[in-house]
């Protein structure tokens, strides 16, 4: 093989270098935009625990809100029929129970609607992280992409100089290659196709058909 094509087979394989790094954006040696991007990856992770705790306590705040109110509708009717039945015992019971009943009620209607609040704003931040993480995988395809740009070019310029020192490369291996292609088709032509010896073959065949009386 001669100095000039090992040349060109070197420099072609040097772009072929560039384009298989570009089809793995991610594997790149910069670590500036990878590491911030592991860092939100981090901060998203610990977000949603945080988050699915804090739903959970919403639901809990509603729920015992719910069973304080239904508690409280209970003690009432309760303390009427004490109240009818004259057991002032029972009575004063009832309405103890109600009032605190009523009052656990509240408390925990508040809460509930202040980590509901709680939950809205939590969960609107998160959003706020996960548009951030796209903005920054988009910063860190845009570096590689102008970084994989200058490599080709500097690739390509590389290959425009040897041409330039060494003449046409492309000139020459297609000189090297016509031989071949002429002894190729010359080899075509002394040997028929498939198809036409086949035919040869049934036409040879039709004939002995014939003279057979």
């Amino acid at each position: 093989m001669s100095f000039l094509k090992q040349l060109k087979e070197q420099v072609q394989a040097d772009i072929e270098h560039v384009f298989d790094r570009n089809d793995k954006p991610f594997q790149t040696d910069d670590g500036k935009y990878e590491a911030e991007s592991k860092k939100l990856d981090k901060q998203l992770k610990l977000w949603k625990q945080s988050i699915e705790k804090q739903r959970r306590l919403e639901r809990y705040f509603y729920q015992e809100w719910q069973d304080a109110k239904k508690m409280a509708s209970k003690r009432a009717e309760q303390l009427e029929i004490a109240e009818s039945a004259g057991v002032e015992e029972l009575v004063a019971q009832a309405q103890s129970e109600l009032v605190a009943y009523q009052e656990l009620s509240r408390e925990y209607s508040d809460s509930y609607e202040e980590q509901k609040e709680r939950v809205k704003k939590l969960e609107a931040r998160g959003r706020e992280l996960e548009f951030l993480r796209k903005k920054i995988r988009r910063m860190q395809l845009d570096y590689i992409a102008r970084t994989e740009e200058a490599k080709l070019e500097k690739n390509a310029a590389k290959w425009t100089y040897y041409a330039e020192e060494n003449g046409d490369l492309d000139g020459y291996e297609e000189d090297e290659n016509e031989q071949t292609e002429e002894s190729e088709a010359a080899a075509l032509k002394k040997q028929p196709s498939f198809d036409v010896q086949i035919e040869e073959l049934k036409q040879q065949l039709d004939k002995k058909s014939d003279v057979a009386p």
